[in-house]
């Protein structure tokens, strides 16, 4: 049985496509990922086989001197590469407004195998602009033009929006084989720089700067530090202002985008890890957000505006504010920390087999085969 999964965005979500492939993997499965890159007259279709290694096994260049006609060649150099190569299931993670190029080719596509169809929130993102909700109605429209053909439509669900019944409602996950449990940074002394990392993709929506606004209202005993690993866009280069007009400059480094790798690396000597912070007034409370199961895997307590049913309640690692439009109070949130070393001397390790237990993927690949087995269609 052969997948082939197909996300755009590989660059920043690639880590997301290759556990899950590893899943994949696990179920007896040959793995391959696709990606188109923009170039500056070109788009460059990329396929790799996905194993221990990652190798380019096919690749096309086309002029886009016409962007729609060239991701419609795009779109249809790799759906031709997955039925001239008998691939059982082609994955896509959410084309965006692109789905419009695809859509005439998804017939043909669906003919010789079976189509997942990833669609991350729902509704989507809060648009920060009439642009973008224009955009997103395009969307949508492309996307009921073309479910008919989709064997399934899997959704990772917001609380401020139900999708369809039929849909495949899942969890994001990772591949705990990239984490490694490293022993806890010191803290001991009043006097000692408290370190936190915030993996974020920064948007306007996902009210980042407020933990520049806690750590400028900060009075507690300890030096701050935050590490921002971020892909750089218009909102991390307003941040980073932003932190220079506070006086945090030398408190805060900026990384820009960081593999998983260097962000295991970096973890070994931060104390807490900066989660979700959207606030009500876009009316998201729940996220299953990847970068919470990043944390968990690399042993680091995490505080959040936000609800995350992968943790239950009681979970002693994930710091919940209620009040999400409150200030966030750090020295509170560091005293809970504090309390977590005394209480907890092992919890770096008990978050990691946490993680290894229940946030990988293979459960929501279970239900994907359990879906196409049964031949019910998502629609």
């Amino acid at each position: 049985m052969k997948i082939l999964s197909i996300n755009l965005w590989f660059d920043k979500y690639g880590h997301k496509t290759l556990a899950q492939l590893k899943a994949f993997r696990s179920f007896g499965f040959e793995t391959y990922a696709a990606t188109v890159i923009e170039e500056d007259k070109t788009l460059k279709c990329e396929i790799y086989k996905v194993d221990d290694d990652i190798t380019t096994v096919a690749s096309d260049v086309l002029e886009r001197e016409a962007f729609g006609a060239a991701y419609f060649g795009a779109f249809r150099y790799l759906f031709d590469y997955a039925v001239e190569n008998d691939f059982d299931i082609v994955y896509m993670r959410r084309l965006m407004s692109k789905i419009m190029y695809a859509g005439p080719h998804f017939k043909h596509l669906k003919d010789h195998c079976r189509i997942v169809y990833e669609i991350p929130t729902f509704p989507f993102d809060v648009p920060s602009n009439k642009l973008y909700a224009l955009r997103d109605k395009m969307e949508m429209f492309a996307y009921r033009r073309v479910r008919k053909h989709i064997s399934v439509t899997s959704c990772c669900l917001y609380q401020h929006g139900r999708p369809d019944d039929d849909w495949l409602l899942f969890e994001n996950g990772i591949d705990i084989s990239n984490y490694t449990v490293h022993e806890a940074p010191p803290l001991d002394s009043d006097s000692c720089v408290i370190t936190m990392l915030m993996i974020a993709n920064m948007q306007s929506w996902h009210r980042s700067e407020r933990i520049l606004h806690a750590m400028k209202d900060y009075k507690g005993p300890h030096k701050l530090k935050l590490i921002v690993a971020s892909p750089k866009s218009r909102e991390y280069s307003q941040m980073q202002e932003l932190a220079g007009s506070m006086g945090l400059a030398d408190m805060i480094d900026f990384n820009g985008f960081l593999q998983i790798s260097e962000i295991n690396r970096i973890a070994e000597g931060c104390h807490l890890a900066v989660g979700q912070l959207s606030g009500s007034e876009y009316g998201v409370m729940e996220t299953h957000a990847i970068k919470h199961k990043d944390y968990c895997g690399l042993g680091l307590p995490m505080f959040s505006t936000c609800t995350d049913t992968s943790f239950p309640d009681d979970y002693p690692y994930y710091y919940f504010l209620r009040d999400t439009d409150a200030d966030i109070d750090l020295d509170h949130i560091i005293r809970w920390y504090e309390d977590i070393r005394k209480n907890h001397p092992g919890y770096r390790r008990e978050m990691y087999e946490y993680a290894q237990e229940k946030l990988q993927y293979n459960g929501y690949v279970q239900d994907i085969l359990d879906r196409l087995q049964s031949g019910t269609s998502a629609f």
